[in-house]
């Protein structure tokens, strides 16, 4: 049970684009979590630093709207729907995590990496159910759809492109970590979660170097070698395929000495960087979207793992499908 309720929050699947997973299990969670309380059967650990660190956050990201009278408070509303999913990630943990061992966690995190490899593979092998059933778990991208981005859908979640990337950044981090301290994850879990990862978008082919040289071990030269010697074949051979040349295109610049990293990086340089002042930087400019359409600034959420080493693993899970929803 405890696997189906990890996957459906941490994935937090769309289905059929309106009913989301993380929300559902989150509320069963609560529910049968204060039914036991109240029955004397399980008691309830809270990470009260951790949770007035994000409903800080609630109340911080409403000052620049205010201060600057915009009535813009989507960041507000973002944190408040993460805010729910971390109490919900509380309530999964204590019911499900809280008396059991730790390598539980960790077993469930792994399944869900199959699930999503499984489901990918699939989808990329042209299976036409599978496809449909990855797309199902989204929220709607038209634009998207039979496009050189497809298959950044193939994932089993509602998240989209770039937070999704992070989100296994962070995972990839967090089990490199966990496995640099007991050395006892299978290095094939490694290659998986290249694979999921390179799929659900660019930024984490590049990121995911930084966390393997940190945590580096021998005994990942294998997988490595054979997810490069993957990705290579692809650059060498079908360099003008729609969904290589998008997902490897940094690889592809690189090896025919193209020089620019990405077109996606390209365009954030010259369209949308710019210089803020220092009263921007201190309370922004209470704009999520631009008045005149688009996004203008993207908040970014500081500081949720500073208190994680303290509980040891135990709110990794949590604070890493809380990291997911905010972008």
């Amino acid at each position: 049970m405890s696997v189906l309720f990890n996957l459906f929050y941490i994935y937090d699947p769309w289905l059929f684009h309106f009913f989301r997973m993380a929300f559902f299990t989150g509320f069963v969670c609560i529910v049968v979590l204060v039914y036991l309380y109240y029955q004397g059967k399980r008691s309830i650990i809270l990470p009260v630093d951790s949770l007035a660190v994000v409903l800080g956050l609630v109340g911080l990201s409403i000052i620049p709207a205010l201060a600057h009278h915009t009535n813009d408070f989507s960041v507000t509303l973002m944190y408040v729907k993460g805010a729910m999913l971390f109490i919900f990630g509380i309530a999964l943990y204590n019911l499900f995590y809280y008396l059991q061992p730790q390598q539980r966690v960790i077993t469930d995190l792994k399944i869900g990496i199959v699930v999503q490899a499984i489901v990918g593979f699939l989808a990329l092998a042209s299976i036409p159910f599978m496809i449909d059933f990855a797309l199902s778990t989204n929220a709607v991208f038209p634009r998207f759809y039979n496009s050189e981005q497809e298959y950044r859908l193939y994932n089993f979640t509602s998240s989209g492109f770039f937070q999704l990337s992070l989100f296994y950044v962070v995972l990839l981090h967090f089990l490199l970590a966990y496995n640099d301290k007991y050395n006892n994850i299978s290095s094939i879990f490694l290659f998986l979660l290249l694979f999921i990862g390179l799929i659900s978008g660019r930024t984490f082919l590049m990121l995911s170097l930084v966390s393997i040289a940190i945590y580096f071990k021998w005994r990942y030269i294998p997988v490595l070698f054979l997810f490069g010697a993957i990705c290579l074949f692809f650059v060498f051979n079908f360099p003008e395929h729609k969904y290589v040349a998008h997902a490897l295109e940094p690889l592809i610049n690189l090896v025919y000495g193209k020089g620019a990293v990405s077109s996606s990086t390209d365009t954030l340089m010259e369209k949308h960087l710019f210089i803020p002042q220092l009263k921007q930087i201190l309370i922004g400019d209470g704009y999520y979207f631009a008045p005149q359409g688009g996004y203008y600034v993207v908040y970014a959420v500081v500081g949720l793992l500073v208190k994680s080493a303290k509980y040891q693993d135990e709110y990794h899970l949590i604070t890493i499908s809380y990291l997911v929803e905010i972008h």
